[in-house]
Parts: C-alpha cells; sequence; structure tokens
C-alpha cells in the first residue's frame, strides 16, 4: 500500500493528543503511532501527560508503555518498530496516523540514519561523571551547531552527541549533513502551534495538573524503582527529582514548597517548546497550522491524505 501516512507534531502542550483522537473517532480506521520519546516508558504517566486508557476512546495506539524507565530506546529502534507497525496497520485495512513532537525521532524516519557507533559503556561511564552543563560546555566547542540544537537540558543527547565525536572524530553535525536532504515522500509533516500567550496558560495549566493528578508520588515511585534511570531527567521528573531532594538551582531563587516546583517546570517546558519550534521552523517542507481556536484546516489537510 503506497500510502502517504501523516505525522501529526507540534510543541509540547500544543494538544496533539487530544486532537488526533478526536480526529481518528471522527474519521474513523485510524490508528496512532506515537512518536513522543517519553510515552514508550511504563510508568511515566503524569509527567508525560500519557493518554489514559479512557482519553483513547478505543482508538489503538501503538508505541506507548513497551520500555521500563531504565531502557533505552534509540531513534533507530523508533524506525524499525514504525515501519513494522505500518505494515500491520496497513494489512488490517485501516490507516495510520504517526502523532508526537520528539524531533531525532521524527528526523530518523523522514531522512534515515546513518551507521552510528555502538555506545562504548567505558566512554559514557566518563561522561557520566560529569554534571550538564559542562558536558553542553564542551559539546558547544567541538560542535557549536548541535549543541545548539540539542539545548543545555537533555542529558542524554549531549552524551550520546560527545561520544560519536569521541569515537568516530566527526561532529554529529557533519554525520548528519550526510544524509539525504530530501524527506521520505511516503510520509507527510504536519506541525501544529499556538500563539506564544495561548501557550503558556496551557503549560500552566497542564503543569497544575500534574501536580495535582499526584506527580509527587508517580517521581517518588520510580525513584525507589529506578533510582539511576537517565528517564528522570526529563522536563518535569527532573525538576520533580529535585523537588523531593530538597535541590536548588545555583544562581537562582526560586519559591518555596510546590509553587516553586510549578514555577520550574514551566520555565523547563518554555524552554523546550523554544528548541522545539527552532526545529520545526527549519523544516521547510513541513506544513505548518496555527490552531488559534480554528481547527479546521489542520483536520481538512488530514482528511485530504487519509482519503
Amino acid at each position: 500500500m503506497n500510502a502517504i501516512t501523516p505525522i501529526l507534531t507540534g510543541t509540547t502542550a500544543s494538544g496533539k493528543t487530544s486532537l488526533s483522537i478526536d480526529f481518528a473517532i471522527a474519521h474513523g480506521k485510524i490508528e496512532i503511532i506515537n512518536a513522543d520519546s517519553m510515552l514508550v516508558y511504563r510508568g511515566m504517566d503524569i509527567g508525560t501527560a500519557k493518554p489514559t486508557t479512557a482519553e483513547r476512546q478505543g482508538i489503538p495506539h501503538h508505541l506507548l508503555d513497551i520500555k521500563n524507565p531504565d531502557e533505552s530506546f534509540t531513534a533507530g529502534a523508533f524506525v524499525r518498530e514504525v515501519e513494522e507497525k505500518l505494515i500491520e496497520i496497513h494489512s488490517r485495512g485501516t490507516r495510520a496516523l504517526i502523532v508526537g513532537g520528539t524531533g531525532f525521532y521524527l528526523k530518523a524516519l523522514l531522512f534515515g540514519q546513518w551507521n552510528a557507533p555502538a555506545a562504548d559503556p567505558l566512554l559514557r561511564a566518563e561522561f557520566e561523571k560529569k554534571p550538564t552543563e559542562a558536558l553542553f560546555t564542551r559539546l558547544a566547542k567541538v560542535d557549536p551547531q548541535a549543541a545548539e540544537r540539542i539545548g543545555p537540558q537533555d542529558r542524554y543527547r549531549l552524551v550520546r552527541a560527545l561520544e560519536i565525536n569521541q569515537a568516530t572524530g566527526k561532529t554529529l553535525t557533519s554525520l548528519q549533513a550526510e544524509l539525504p536532504s530530501a524527506p521520505d515522500p511516503r510520509f507527510a509533516l504536519l506541525v501544529l502551534d499556538r500563539p506564544t500567550e495561548e501557550l503558556d496558560v496551557r503549560i500552566h495549566e497542564r503543569t497544575e495538573q500534574m501536580i495535582r493528578a499526584g506527580l509527587i508520588e508517580e517521581v517518588t515511585r520510580l525513584l525507589e524503582s529506578f533510582p539511576a534511570a537517565r528517564t528522570l531527567n526529563a522536563v518535569g521528573y527532573r525538576q520533580a527529582v529535585a523537588y523531593l531532594r530538597d535541590e536548588r538551582p545555583a544562581g537562582r531563587k526560586i519559591a518555596p514548597g510546590l509553587p516553586g516546583l510549578v514555577s520550574e517546570i514551566e520555565l523547563a517546558t518554555r524552554q523546550l517548546v523554544k528548541q522545539q519550534r527552532t526545529w520545526f521552523r527549519s523544516q521547510t517542507y513541513a506544513q505548518s497550522f496555527s490552531l488559534e481556536q480554528n481547527h479546521g484546516a489542520l483536520l481538512e489537510k488530514l482528511s485530504e491524505i487519509l482519503r
């Protein structure tokens, strides 16, 4: 089946999940494939805003809850899983809608991957000893473009970029430049966004809802079962861990208690949104939709692709 598969992406808190489920219900015969790197992990539900079974409303979802928090799920593994799921879904006479905002997953799916060196446990252990700020500073010296793309918070990707540089003698940026310049024509990338002020309100409401829903309790359980899991560095989880350990950010004053935690999560989320927008805007082949309470154009485009 040579059908085009739409990819619905966008910033954190833009409303991708609810919109995709509503569309799948209205359209019929749609199965959703997750493209969010944190939703693959079991037990990480509240801090990722993972759709509950009830919220999925009977729509089949794939690549949710397939790994433990201390396991890895690389971009290469994501691509292999997506290719397998597409075959399965099409064999049932249904169509797939890929939903998620993890740029390095989408990039691997759209442009392929070069043969990255396997992780070196000894080298990785050395990098893991260093604070995230030091890793970012080091990467900024050897590969400033990669450092800008990754940002100062994503510890896993900072370590991986430095690891690749050490193993190959080349920068991640130069290696990625060797990949195809045109995206895979089997996919259509649709980017949804909202005005910044509206998104800020949604981020605030989302964060407070996570606290009410039990984020602190979720993180406490994760720390008990997976104390060394790198997934706890994700936005929301990293701040909750610091809250539980009574750790304060250096050089900044924050409010005590839960109000301080909320403000820290909101700040980190806005920083993540900024990075996501930078990547989305660089994808000139993508079609962008600013919702502003109007879903019509986006829903019409999805319907057009899936006819």
